[in-house]
């Protein structure tokens, strides 16, 4: 009984050993079409002729010959139409819905059908099926010019297309469907969302520059401007201490606005220690974000602002052309790109003006097998990558980080960051 069940399952096992797999995937991927259906149905018609009646060769005629103009018609459709795509401007937002448009240019003397635009965009517009992400374009008149027109809104930063988009067409019978390469004459540059944050960390050892003079504005390295009540996460060295005294609380000092920080922007975008891959509510994805929203609003507030991610390093700097130059690089940030957080933080980016403030955006997997921490000169903005997966409340707070390190902004959940980035500090809670 042993014997007659190991042969069976060795025959089994012979039966269902696939010698030549990719091969076999090939094989399987054309019969599985309605060509390959057509081109079966063909030989099988050819082979009852030769077995059992002449007339039956008439049916396989009748179905090469549908196979034919199936295949051989939208190839040379293709053959003489042109397209190029185009955005309505050269920037846009994640989120944000903007009108592409496609031109297709007819040479033939006869019109074209069935002509569909496939790849290269992520969401577009109603006429797009959801599964294919196929836009129909429909008809193109003769020896003319036709332009189509959609809304397309962006779920995720980078540059658009993503991929060749392509101009297919399987008219008349869907049996085949003939491609051609669309050329891009604009492409559009999507800029990770952002979000209003709140003013800069104060630091003793930060890095300043000389700025215009407010006399009206509270900073921290100018004059005395006046004095207040004390509140929670002022610093001690501000205590006017003789006010105190007599009012019988403490009262502390506002200074004038006088000098611009410096704050150099750290982004650990390795894909080991993110959760949730390229997908757009990865925490990959949220930490670009994070870098975009206090650049932008720094920058804006004349901060000089630097960049350090993988493949990007840009010098410390102010006004609207870093804030682009920003952006524009943390769009363009490549998913591909791994490079260790201890590796970034030594970079020479990094290293050279070390004065300056860092503000390291990263994960609470990365930090749990780092041990390079300098409280004094950057900030920790830790992820929580439980919270960007789907997990449960209980391992949300069930982290830990190195008992050395105080994260400066603890991220625990998306739906938390436009508020923690608002007020997640005591200078954000209550001014400089």
């Amino acid at each position: 009984m042993n014997m007659a069940e190991d042969a069976h399952r060795w025959w089994y096992r012979a039966a269902h050993y696939d010698v030549f797999p990719e091969l076999s995937a090939k094989v399987r991927r054309f019969i599985y079409t309605p060509l390959g259906i057509l081109v079966a149905a063909s030989v099988v018609a050819f082979l009852c002729g030769l077995a059992i009646h002449p007339r039956v060769f008439a049916l396989g005629g009748g179905l090469l010959a549908v196979v034919a103009l199936g295949s051989g018609w939208p190839w040379l459709t293709l053959r003489g139409i042109r397209s190029s795509i185009t955005f309505e401007r050269l920037r846009a937002t994640e989120g944000e819905t903007i009108k592409a448009s496609v031109t297709v240019v007819n040479h033939w003397p006869w019109p074209a059908w069935g002509l569909a635009l496939q790849g290269g965009f992520l969401q577009t517009a109603k006429e797009t099926s959801a599964i294919s992400g196929i836009i129909r374009l429909g008809q193109v008149p003769a020896r003319s010019q036709t332009e189509h027109q959609w809304d397309f809104t962006p779920l995720c930063r980078g540059e658009y297309p993503l991929t060749a988009p392509l101009l297919i067409s399987g008219f008349p019978f869907g049996v085949w469907e003939a491609k051609r390469r669309v050329a891009v004459a604009q492409r559009l540059l999507v800029w990770p969302k952002t979000f209003p944050v709140g003013p800069v960390p104060q630091s003793d050892d930060q890095a300043i520059v000389d700025g215009n003079v407010a006399r009206n504005k509270v900073g921290s390295a100018g004059d005395i401007i006046g004095v207040r009540p004390y509140r929670r996460g002022d610093s001690p060295r501000r205590i006017h201490w003789p006010q105190s005294a007599r009012h019988d609380r403490l009262i502390v000092c506002e200074l004038q606005s006088m000098t611009r920080p410096v704050v150099r922007l750290v982004v650990d975008t390795n894909p080991a220690v993110h959760t949730g891959g390229p997908d757009p509510n990865g925490s990959r994805e949220w930490a670009i974000r994070l870098a975009a929203s206090f650049a932008k609003g720094w920058l804006e507030a004349g901060v000089q602002v630097g960049l350090i991610a993988p493949g990007a390093t840009i010098a410390p700097a102010s006004g609207l052309e870093q804030m682009y130059r920003i952006l524009d690089s943390l769009a363009r940030l490549s998913n591909d790109k791994v490079v260790p957080l201890a590796d970034l933080l030594v970079s020479p980016g990094c290293r050279s003006g070390s004065s300056a403030l860092q503000v390291v955006i990263t994960t609470d997997r990365a930090l749990a097998s780092f041990h390079g921490f300098k409280e004094d000169q950057r900030r920790w903005v830790v992820l929580v990558t439980a919270g960007f997966a789907t997990k449960s409340p209980a391992e949300v707070n069930d982290f830990r980080l190195p008992s050395l390190l105080q994260p400066w902004l603890v991220i625990d959940s998306p739906q938390r960051i436009a508020y923690l980035l608002r007020y997640g500090w005591s200078e954000a809670r209550h001014g400089s």
